[in-house]
C-alpha cells in the first residue's frame, strides 16, 4: 500500500513538473515571440493527461509522456521561430482624412501588407479613440484578413464621429496564425495619426450648392413679383412687360430706344448669429436620418451653413457663442476666407453646464452693431424661466434690428404627446410632454408678437435647410 502511494506521488510530481515546463514554454514564447497559444495547444497540453492516469496500473506508459512533454516544447519553439511569418515581414498602412466632419460617414482604409513567402491569415485591429463612432461596429474595429504572400489586402470601415475636437489613431494592431496553427503571433506597425473632427463641412457645402442654385431658379420669379432689390445696379434694354415707372427718360432720350433702370440686392448687409452653448444644448437629439448629436452641434452646423450661404450673396457675418458670458466672437467680415476664420474660431468651442446669460450677452451685441442688421440667435425654449429672460433680453433688437429665433422642434416629444397611454408611467409622459409643448407654444407665439421676431421651428436635420430658406425670401422681399 505504502509503495503504491509512493509511485502514484512520484507520477503526479512527474506529471506536475511535466505540465510546469509545458506552461513555461509557452509564456517563454508569449515574452519572446510575443505569441499566444491558441485551442489546439490547449488540447495538446491537455491531451496526455489520459496517458498519465493508465500509468497508474501500466507504470511502461511513462516512457510516453516522459518523450511526448519535450516534443511539444520543442513543436511550440519550431512553429514560433522556424516556420512562421517573421513579423517584420507584415506592415500596415492607415489611410484617413485628417479632418473628419462630424455625424457623417468617414471611410479609413487599412492596407495589410504581406512581404514573405508564405500566406498569412488573421485579424486586424485598429486603436480607434474614444469619442468617434463607427457606423457599423461588429465591423469597426476587429477585421478578418488573408494575404497571399508578397500580396497586400486592404479592408475599409466606417466612422460617424458623434462630438468635435482631436483625436489621436495609435498603431495597428493585427495577430496571424502560426504555420501549424499552434500560436497566435502578434504584430503591430503603421504610423500614430492626429486627426480633427470639424463641424458638418460636407453639409456647409451641399446647402452653399443648393442655395445657389434656388437662387438661379428663382430669378424669373423674383423679377415677375416685383422683388428686385433697391440698390441701382444698371441700364439695359427695355423688355415687354417692365414696369413703366423704371423707365430712364434720359437714357431713353439719348439712345433714341427705350430703357429701364434696373436694381440689384444690397450687398454687405451685416448679419450677427449668436449660439447659446447654456446646459440646455447639451441634450442629444437624433435626427430622421439616424445621426445623434447635441442640440450644439445641430445649431453649429446649421449656423455655419447659413454664414456659407450669406457670404456668398455679399453680405458681412459676425458670430458669437455665449453661455453665462460671452465665450468666443469672430467680428463682422466677408469672403471666404472669413468664414474659414469664422469656422477656427467656433470650432473649439463646446456646451458649459450653466445657465445662459441672455441679458448682458444680448445688450452687448445690440451695442456694438452700428446700423440695422440682420440677428440670428439659436437657442432652445424648455425651460419657462429661462423663456421670459430670452424674451426681455431680445428687446434690444426688435426696435432697430430684424430678430430671428432658431430652435429645435422634437419630433419624439411631439410623438408622446399624441400617443395613448397604457399604464401611469406612459400617463405621465404623455403629461410632461403636453406642458412642453404648451410652454413653447407661447414662448414662440410671445416671440412673433412681443419683439416681431421671425420664428425658425424646424427638425434638427432640416434645422438649416428651413434657416437658409427663410433668409433666401428676406433677401428677395428686400425686409432686411
Amino acid at each position: 500500500m505504502d509503495e503504491t502511494l509512493a509511485a502514484l506521488q512520484n507520477q503526479l510530481k512527474d506529471s506536475s513538473l511535466a505540465l510546469a515546463f509545458v506552461l513555461g514554454a509557452v509564456l517563454l514564447l508569449g515574452f519572446v515571440a510575443k505569441a499566444q497559444p491558441t485551442w489546439r495547444t490547449f488540447a495538446l497540453i491537455l491531451l496526455p493527461v489520459p496517458v498519465f492516469a493508465l500509468s497508474l496500473f501500466w507504470p511502461w506508459l511513462t516512457w510516453i509522456t516522459a518523450f511526448y512533454t519535450p516534443l511539444l516544447m520543442l513543436t511550440l519553439l519550431v512553429d514560433a521561430f522556424l516556420l512562421s511569418v517573421p513579423a517584420r515581414y507584415i506592415s500596415f498602412n492607415r489611410a484617413l482624412s485628417r479632418k473628419l466632419s462630424i455625424g457623417q460617414q468617414n471611410q479609413v482604409v487599412l492596407t495589410v501588407m504581406n512581404n514573405s513567402a508564405a500566406p498569412i491569415q488573421g485579424m486586424v485591429r485598429d486603436s480607434v479613440p474614444v469619442g468617434l463612432m463607427t457606423g457599423r461596429p461588429s465591423k469597426g474595429f476587429t477585421l478578418a484578413v488573408q494575404v497571399e504572400p508578397f500580396s497586400y489586402q486592404t479592408i475599409a470601415y466606417d466612422l460617424r464621429p458623434n462630438q468635435r475636437g482631436r483625436f489621436r489613431f495609435e498603431k495597428v494592431h493585427g495577430r496571424y496564425l502560426s504555420r501549424l496553427g499552434l500560436l497566435w503571433m502578434t504584430v503591430q506597425g503603421g504610423r500614430p495619426d492626429d486627426i480633427i473632427v470639424t463641424p458638418d463641412l460636407r453639409r456647409v457645402r451641399q446647402m452653399r450648392v443648393m442655395a445657389s442654385r434656388a437662387q438661379n431658379a428663382g430669378e424669373l420669379q423674383k423679377h415677375s413679383l416685383g422683388l428686385e432689390g433697391t440698390q441701382f445696379s444698371g441700364l439695359r434694354h427695355y423688355f415687354a412687360g417692365d414696369d413703366i415707372r423704371k423707365m430712364a427718360w434720359q437714357a431713353t432720350a439719348k439712345l433714341d430706344m427705350p430703357v429701364v433702370r434696373t436694381f440689384a440686392h444690397e450687398v454687405e448687409q451685416p448679419i450677427l448669429v449668436l449660439l447659446d452653448a447654456g446646459r440646455k444644448m447639451d441634450v442629444v437629439l437624433q435626427g430622421a436620418c439616424g445621426k445623434r448629436l447635441k442640440k450644439y452641434d445641430w445649431a453649429l452646423n446649421a449656423a455655419l451653413a447659413f454664414m456659407g450661404v450669406a457670404i456668398d450673396r455679399g453680405d458681412c457675418v459676425g458670430a458669437g457663442v455665449f453661455s453665462n458670458r460671452l465665450m468666443a466672437s469672430a467680428p463682422l467680415g466677408s469672403g471666404r476666407k472669413h468664414l474659414s476664420k469664422v469656422l477656427e474660431i467656433l470650432g473649439e468651442t463646446a456646451v458649459q453646464p450653466v445657465e445662459p446669460d441672455y441679458e448682458t450677452v444680448m445688450l452687448q451685441a445690440a451695442r456694438s452693431l452700428k446700423r440695422r442688421s440682420l440677428v440670428v440667435v439659436f437657442t432652445d425654449l424648455i425651460d419657462p424661466i429661462a423663456s421670459r429672460n430670452l424674451l426681455h433680453s431680445l428687446k434690444s433688437f426688435s426696435v432697430n434690428h430684424l430678430l430671428m429665433v432658431v430652435t429645435f422642434s422634437e419630433p419624439e416629444t411631439l410623438q408622446v404627446a399624441n400617443s395613448m397611454p397604457d399604464n401611469a408611467y406612459d400617463a405621465y409622459r404623455k403629461g410632461v410632454a403636453l406642458d412642453l409643448l404648451e410652454i413653447r407654444w407661447q414662448t414662440l407665439q410671445a416671440l412673433t408678437k412681443a419683439n416681431n421676431a421671425i420664428v425658425i421651428d424646424a427638425p434638427p436635420d432640416s434645422l438649416d435647410e428651413a434657416l437658409i430658406q427663410r433668409y433666401l425670401q428676406i433677401k428677395r422681399r428686400s425686409q432686411l
